[in-house]
């Protein structure tokens, strides 16, 4: 059985037609390991610049930060401005697309403090 979401402002689509492969285009914009806590920052903390978002993700290297918001920006989730021409600065805050993210996030992260993971995982 086939049915169909209705989102104001975008095409029908097929719901849960072939999970697969919406399984693989959602991995192949969420699944690497920075992209959900980028878009979580923006979304809690609004646009930021690189600096301010790197401080605020533990662990990550300026390279790997900059290549995860390359990606953000290429699959339309983040949208980068410069706001400064001398010194350069620029701003990422997230997109229309990207903060369509905030339910799914909100509810990865209720999913995670009722069942967390299982003891030895």
């Amino acid at each position: 059985m086939q049915t169909t979401v209705r989102d104001p402002g975008t095409t029908t689509r097929p719901r849960f037609v072939d999970p697969s492969e919406s399984f693989d285009a959602i991995q192949a914009v969420t699944g690497r390991k920075w992209h959900l806590r980028i878009v979580y920052r923006l979304i809690e903390e609004g646009p930021m610049g690189f600096s301010a978002l790197k401080e605020t993700l533990a662990g990550v290297s300026s390279k790997m930060l900059s290549e995860s918001l390359s990606s953000l920006e290429d699959h339309g989730l983040v949208d980068r401005e410069i706001v400064s021409d001398q010194p350069v600065r620029v701003e990422y805050s997230l997109t229309q697309r990207g903060a369509a993210l905030e339910p799914a996030v909100a509810e990865l992260l209720q999913w995670d403090a009722k069942f967390g993971p299982l003891e030895g995982e």
